[in-house]
């Protein structure tokens, strides 16, 4: 999850010695609810394995003390997706837009007076393994990866779907506000939501459910336009080699 890390990102333990003995009606009862929990499971997986199959466009926001806006493009089978995040930090506003095609990348950085003002090409074989640049071009939906990391789902009505997020095992996230948050980054609460066709129309993370005292709020999420033409080319104009120095934490 990109934006999880190029910005900070904000039990059931009780056992019972004996259990009474199962009786076939409370036997069957169970059996239904494992089943209606793994048919949400298995729509929530099946909803974050289409984003490689269309193309679509999608909304990210993220308001409190590290406000976030994205909005982009993504072209599944043309492996190609572009971005455009917004984001003030401690009364700095910065702009980050960045374009995927198959393995090239480039970015462009507003805002940051140590960067280059152009295109940059960001050489992706430089990046180390836990780079949450990597993870966007593998992820560029923004929540494929947290849905792998999702628990405890289930059917919230008949298009709605919740659980909690283990965000100390999600790809891309920040490693440095998951340990600050400790325990409670293993359990974030969650809701998406699905269209007819099984497709992601909205995700929240409950961000600012956690953690109230780091002035963060929930992380929303939106899809729209499945399967509409998208356009993503390579950026035109100046493009330069993205500095060494900046390489270590994309």
């Amino acid at each position: 999850m990109a934006v999880a890390g190029l910005a900070a990102i904000a039990a059931l333990a009780a056992c019972q010695n004996e259990k009474p003995a199962a009786t076939p009606g409370a036997s069957a009862s169970a059996g239904a609810s494992a089943q209606v929990q793994a048919s949400a499971a298995d729509a929530l997986t099946a909803a974050g394995a289409k984003f490689k199959d269309t193309t679509v466009k999608m909304k990210m926001g993220m308001s409190g003390a590290a406000g976030i806006e994205v909005t982009g493009s993504l072209d599944g089978p043309g492996k190609k997706s572009l971005s455009s995040m917004k984001m003030g930090v401690a009364g700095t506003n910065m702009t980050i837009d960045v374009v995927q095609i198959g393995d090239e990348v480039w970015m462009k950085m507003a805002g940051v007076p140590t960067l280059p003002k152009d295109w940059m090409h960001v050489d992706t074989a430089k990046l180390g393994a836990a780079s949450s640049l990597r993870t966007s071009i593998e992820d560029p939906s923004y929540s494929a990866n947290l849905l792998k990391v999702a628990s405890s789902v289930e059917w919230d009505g008949t298009s709605k779907i919740k659980g909690t997020l283990d965000l100390s095992k999600a790809a891309g996230a920040n490693a440095a506000a998951a340990t600050a948050l400790g325990e409670q980054a293993k359990a974030v609460p969650f809701t998406a939501t699905l269209d007819e066709q099984g497709r992601l129309l909205t995700m929240t993370v409950g961000m600012g459910q956690v953690a109230p005292a780091a002035g963060v709020g929930d992380m929303v999420i939106t899809y729209s336009n499945y399967g509409e033409p998208v356009t993503i080319d390579k950026p035109s104009g100046k493009i330069v080699e993205a500095p060494a120095s900046i390489l270590g934490s994309l």
